[in-house]
This record gives structure tokens, C-alpha cells and sequence, in this order.
């Protein structure tokens, strides 16, 4: 994903103890634009393993599209229907951007009426083949971080607390937490190089 849409960011407002998708989605609604972090970080994998399956492996297509789907969940949050899954909606909004990208390109589509949104808790096959691969290239990039950047990469990706409280646990500002996160997601980025 890009960094600007990658930028992680603080919370004025306190979340319940198990924020689901559509609790984030009504704060995005709301005009609280960090809520999208929140969406991202739940459905990023997911989306993108739906989209390579549908493109066939065009890995940096389906890096394009992922980000155009959060792009246009953000630009369009208020045409998503209360009462309706998130998870649904992200997935249709994928699927739409795959089928025009397809198209596009001269290529034939399955028909609409055919697509299933997969699970988007339920790892897909090509996530679980080198999953451990994937994790031990992580473990190391993490290495590389400073046991600063390792902390507040930790307090807010893995234990999802929110800046504010990250900042006030480290004594710093909201601002030198989000710095010092979008800092790390770029060294980390680097460290991992290319990713399928």
C-alpha cells in the first residue's frame, strides 16, 4: 500500500474493547478518517489474496487495486448501507475493481452472479504455503528496527493500542509515535524488499 494510505494515525476518540468492522466503518462515516488504518489492517491480507486469485498473479496490479479499493471506501463511505457487512461491501468493491481492470486489459470475466466473497478470516491457500518463509523474513526485518521502533510497531500493529496511549506509555508526542511509525513501515518495507 501506498504511505499515504498507509500512515498510521492516533484516535481522538476511544474505541470499544472489540472494535468490529462496522464500528470502524460508522466512525469513517462519521469523518473520522483514521478509522480507515483500522479497516485496512483487518482486510488488507484478505483483499489482496481474493484479487491475486482473480487476477491470476499479477502481483503489481493487485497491489494497485488494493489500494484503489481503500481509496474508494474512504471517497464513498457514505454510500455503504447500515445493516450490510463490511467485509461484503470490501469485497464487491474488489471484485468490481478486478472485473474493470480485466476488461480493460480484453480479458474474460466470470459473470457477476458467480462471485462468492471468500472468508476474510480464512487464510487462502497461497497465503498458507510459505507463511513461515513470510514470518521468518519478518522476524528478521523487525531485527533491523530499533528497540524503539520494534515497540511502537509492536503496541500498535500486533496489540492495537491506539497512538495516544503508545505516546503517553513512551513519554513522547502523538506526532513522534506517527512519525516514528510511518518510519518503521518504510524501513521495514525495505528490509522485506518485493513482496509476492
Amino acid at each position: 500500500m501506498s504511505s499515504a494510505l498507509s500512515l498510521p494515525a492516533g484516535g481522538g476518540f476511544t474505541a470499544p474493547e472489540d472494535p468490529t468492522p462496522e464500528y470502524w466503518m460508522a466512525q469513517l462515516k462519521a469523518g473520522r478518517e483514521e478509522a480507515l488504518a483500522h479497516l485496512m489492517a483487518r482486510f488488507e491480507r484478505p483483499l489482496f489474496a481474493f484479487l491475486h486469485r482473480r487476477l491470476q498473479g499479477e502481483a503489481g496490479v493487485v497491489q494497485e487495486l488494493a489500494q484503489e479499493v481503500f481509496l474508494k471506501c474512504l471517497q464513498h463511505c457514505q454510500r455503504f448501507e447500515e445493516g450490510r457487512p463490511v467485509a461484503a461491501w470490501l469485497f464487491t468493491l474488489a471484485a468490481n475493481a478486478a472485473t474493470d481492470h480485466l476488461r480493460r486489459r480484453g480479458r474474460e470475466v466470470s459473470p457477476p452472479e458467480t462471485f462468492d466473497a471468500p472468508d476474510p478470516h480464512q487464510a487462502s491457500p497461497w497465503e498458507s504455503v510459505d507463511q513461515s518463509r513470510r514470518l521468518q523474513a519478518l522476524r528478521g526485518a523487525l531485527e533491523g528496527l530499533t528497540p524503539r521502533q520494534r515497540a511502537m510497531v509492536t503496541a500498535y500493529y500486533v496489540h492495537e493500542h491506539p497512538v495516544k496511549r503508545i505516546a503517553q506509555e513512551l513519554g513522547c508526542a502523538e506526532g513522534t509515535v506517527k512519525a516514528t511509525l510511518f518510519q518503521s513501515l518504510q524501513k521495514l518495507r525495505k528490509n522485506l524488499g518485493p513482496q509476492p
